[in-house]
């Protein structure tokens, strides 16, 4: 399969990450609250130009918006407490549900260690929900460490999360 990553498509940025919201309300499995994934509250300093649309080869010339992912070199929310440029950090990850089960995850992390290799960075940090043990496995069984867990809130909603590194 074929892929393109781009980070100048905002609004099919939002419409995945609230399409996945929406699935995972109506699965039992919420997230985030839909209403707070939009452009005011995704998009700022730090993740303006690094927020990228996924694009899946489906064959025929036809390709077709399949992940996003955000990747930030500053993180003053999530990871304060690393100094900018030093690490990658991971935020907004939401595949469709069409896509599920494809690895896709595979070439994000690809993507996202070219990139930080690419500005001299070794190690991609991400955190999750720390009241999901199947997705926290999932990350450990893709190189992710577990280090740390804390309590953030953003958006009005507090979450616990579990926080990981990936050094390469």
């Amino acid at each position: 399969m074929m892929y393109t990553f781009r980070n100048d498509q905002p609004e099919i940025f939002l419409s995945i990450v609230r399409e996945v919201g929406q699935w995972l309300v109506e699965t039992g499995q919420t997230l985030w609250e839909i209403d707070t994934l939009t452009a005011d509250n995704l998009f700022d300093d730090y993740t303006r130009d690094h927020s990228y649309v996924m694009s899946v080869d489906a064959g025929d010339g036809l390709v077709v918006p399949a992940a996003t992912f955000t990747l930030q070199w500053k993180d003053p929310l999530y990871f304060g407490e690393v100094p900018d440029h030093t690490a990658g950090f991971i935020h907004k990850l939401a595949i469709r549900r069409q896509f599920g089960g494809q690895n896709l995850f595979g070439p994000i992390l690809d993507f996202c260690r070219a990139e930080c290799l690419r500005r001299g960075i070794h190690e991609i940090r991400l955190e999750t929900d720390a009241t999901r043990p199947p997705l926290m496995r999932f990350y450990e069984r893709n190189g992710f460490q577990p280090t740390y867990q804390k309590a953030i809130e953003e958006f009005g909603q507090t979450f616990l999360c579990q926080y990981y590194v990936l050094r390469f």
